[in-house]
Order: structure tokens, then sequence, then C-alpha cells
């Protein structure tokens, strides 16, 4: 048998995607969930999480590209609302962001985060995987190095096999994140000796979610002991504009339903909190 980490991401961003997490939780289908602290409603959100603080890694899902920041550096410097991924994108590799305001903006997520967990956090990682952006990626680990420490885990998704996985879904998708940053921030990790998921699965085209459970079938099979498989289950809604609403009720129901449990047994898989 393997021990996977199944981590649900974007948690507090609206109600239906927190509600949906919960019960997960309770089934005892999840092992992980990743929060954004940004989110308006993060507090309340956050409380629904204390009966599973020793239950399933807690953790922060640093936010650039959605919504509004919460520090007064990055407001003065950058505006009220966050810029678009392609935006911050460019601005990381033309190297036009401010450091210091980065390292504002998380510290003042992390802080977001104790106050409505109580805690640190049990791993750390980044909304759309910005965290592995250069520069981003600097401040991420200056943040680590200051105010985290060991078992507290970083999210790596470096996945050296994508190049061989030319014809599998979203391949181009999942190329650019590997160019993005995947295999520098993993190089990080291990010279600082940061622990950090084995492998790391979930990205597939959300247009093709009703095939969610073929692709979660393959995510188990290319996993391996301390991998990381990435999820975003939802319940349905209409409350904001989120981009992948329509995907998240099918890995909801995928992940409630006989099927993921079967497929789980059959790949001698077991869903569990992560250890280095």
């Amino acid at each position: 048998m393997k021990s996977i980490t199944l981590c649900a991401d974007d948690y507090g961003q609206n109600t239906a995607i927190s509600q949906a997490i919960i019960v997960l939780l309770k089934e005892k289908k999840l092992s992980a969930t990743s929060c954004m602290t940004t989110a308006p409603q993060w507090l309340m959100h956050a409380a629904w999480l204390a009966p599973f603080k020793d239950q399933a890694d807690i953790g922060v899902h640093f936010n650039l590209t959605d919504g509004k920041p919460l520090s007064a550096a990055f407001i003065e410097a950058y505006g009220t609302s966050f810029p678009s991924l392609s935006t911050l994108l460019k601005k990381c590799y033309l190297r036009q962001l401010d450091q210091s305001v980065i390292y504002a903006e998380l510290n003042a997520q992390l802080d977001q985060f104790i106050a409505g967990v109580g805690r640190l956090p049990d791993f750390i990682d980044g909304h759309q995987h910005v965290h592995q952006f250069p520069l981003i990626r600097d401040m991420l680990l200056k943040l680590y190095q200051e105010r985290l420490h060991s078992p507290c885990y970083v999210r790596s998704v470096n996945d050296p096999a994508v190049w061989r996985r030319i014809r599998e879904d979203a391949y181009i998708k999942r190329l650019i994140i590997q160019l993005t940053g995947a295999q520098p921030l993993k190089q990080q990790l291990v010279r600082l000796n940061i622990p950090h998921n084995a492998s790391f699965s979930g990205i597939y085209d959300f247009n093709h979610a009703a095939d969610y459970a073929t692709f979660f079938s393959r995510f188990l099979k290319e996993s391996v002991e301390g991998g990381l498989i990435m999820c975003h289950p939802g319940l349905p809604h209409a409350e904001d504009k989120d981009e992948i609403a329509i995907s998240r009720p099918y890995e909801y129901h995928y992940f409630q339903s006989k099927i993921f449990d079967v497929a789980c047994q059959k790949n001698k898989v077991v869903i569990a909190r992560y250890t280095k």
C-alpha cells in the first residue's frame, strides 16, 4: 500500500466550496485542504475546520490572482485588486514585481490563517501555483525560513514525467505549469531540506470534468509513496465568478461514490496526511 495526500484546494473561496470540503472531511475522503485566507468570509469558514485540525492537514493557499489583497503595502503598490494570472506571470519574468511588497502580502495572508485556525499551517502552496513563480518563490522560502519550520511542508508541483505524456489530457496546461518554476522550486526545497511531497498529480482540463473518474484513476497510478493529489470539489452554486464552478460538483460526487473507494483499493492507495 502507498500513502497519498489528497488535498482539496480553495477552501474559503465561497460557501459552496467550503461546505463540500467539510462534508468530505467528515467522511474521511480527504486528508488535506488548502485555504484562501483572502476570502471575505474566511474567518467564519475557518471556524468550521476546528473539528478536523488533528484529522487532516490544514494549509495556506497563497493567493495573488483572485480577489483583493490583505496588505497595505500591496494595495499601495498595485491597487485594491490582484492582477490576472497572465499579468502576474509577465511581471515575474520581466522582474517588475517589488519583492518586499510580495513578502508583505504573504505575511498578511499567513497572519490571517493564524487568526482563523489558531496555529501555524501544516503546509503552504499557491493558488494557480503562483508560489513557484520567479521572484515569488524566493519570498515564499524567506517566509518559510523566518516564520515556519518542519514539519510544515511546501507543495511541489514538479512532475518530470510530463514530458513523456504528450497524448494525455491537458498536456499544454501541465507543460506550462512545469515551465513556470516547478523544477527550480523543487531544487531549492531539496537544497534547504524543506519537507515536500514526493510526487504531484491532479491536473486535467476542467472542461472534461465529466470524465473525472478516468482521470483520477490515472492520478492514483502515477502517484508514489508520499505523493500529493490536488483536487477542487464543490457544490453547485452561483455565488461568485468561479471559473471552474461547473467542474467542482463532478469531483465532489466522485469522492462520495463507491467508485472512488474501489479505485483506491485497486491501486493499493491509502489516503493519509503527509509524512516526510
